[in-house]
């Protein structure tokens, strides 16, 4: 076994997700999914109601879509559950993937400390010019791209002074912090430094009645978040095949149904 091989099968040992199978392999089928898809608790729920239903055996590893497409491109996963459709589509366009079906959404928020104004560019905007501290992820995850995709469009249409470096691109300022880290630690760096965030909803459901900082929502096309199923091209194409279909039919009602603290972590697609 060279390191690699070591690494990802190291990687895969304390978040599995171990389910009962009815099959005899002695491979498990492994899927690479969001932070966000774990954190909110529904994975869980899918795979094992997945398990229940077509007795597939199913194990994860929770990472950004940026390192979840890496190991789809290595083929250490027999499928991905990402939220980056540009990266996704050029991830199919290249060979890797095949399949890429959309089968839930939600949104970006904002959570901040102090009160931000109505827009999502108007709300950045802001956050640059007073200076307020903004925690970024920076770790190639599907929300760290939106930020980044939030960041250019405020520098080609209101001039906003922009670099890229190994942060990815962003503003200039010790206010802006890049930590390279998932979702909830983002967020509980931006509770303690009293910080402005963006965030999954299912994740700032998550962690909203532990946080000193409130919820904005915008009903706007550009914080539109779907999540997509695609399978790796040489995976497992039967098991996959197996909880896409579960994904799209069964699935769809636990996905609308369920709520964190009463509100709905996912939508679906009617």
């Amino acid at each position: 076994m060279n390191v690699r091989t070591l690494f990802v099968a190291l990687l895969f040992l304390p978040i599995s997700g171990c389910l009962t199978a009815e099959d005899d392999s002695s491979e498990g089928f492994r899927i690479a999914t969001t932070t966000s898809m774990r954190d909110s608790g529904l994975l869980d729920v899918l795979l094992e109601e997945a398990s229940q239903i077509y007795g597939i055996e199913v194990e994860y590893v929770a990472v950004g879509t940026g390192a979840a497409l890496e190991l789809g491109r290595n083929g250490d996963v027999d499928a991905l559950i990402v939220h980056a459709p540009e990266q996704e589509e050029a991830f199919i366009e290249a060979g890797y993937g095949s399949n890429r079906t959309t089968f839930a959404w939600n949104s970006f928020v904002l959570l901040s400390p102090t009160e931000l104004p109505e827009t999502i560019d108007e709300a950045f905007g802001f956050v640059v010019e007073s200076e307020q501290c903004f925690v970024s992820r920076g770790d190639d995850s599907g929300t760290h791209l939106k930020e980044q995709s939030i960041w250019r469009h405020l520098n080609e249409t209101q001039g906003l002074p922009v670099v890229l470096d190994s942060n990815g691109l962003h503003p200039t300022g010790s206010w802006y912090y890049s930590i390279g880290q998932g979702m909830g630690a983002a967020i509980n760096m931006a509770h303690e430094k009293e910080c402005v965030t963006l965030s999954d909803r299912g994740t700032a459901l998550r962690f909203q009645s532990d946080i000193s900082l409130d919820r904005y929502e915008y009903n706007e096309s550009v914080v539109h978040n779907p999540y997509s199923f695609l399978s790796i091209q040489g995976g497992d194409e039967i098991k996959a095949n197996l909880l896409l279909t579960y994904l799209m039919n069964e699935g769809q009602s636990t996905i609308a149904n369920y709520t964190m603290s009463g509100e709905a972590a996912f939508f679906i697609y009617e």
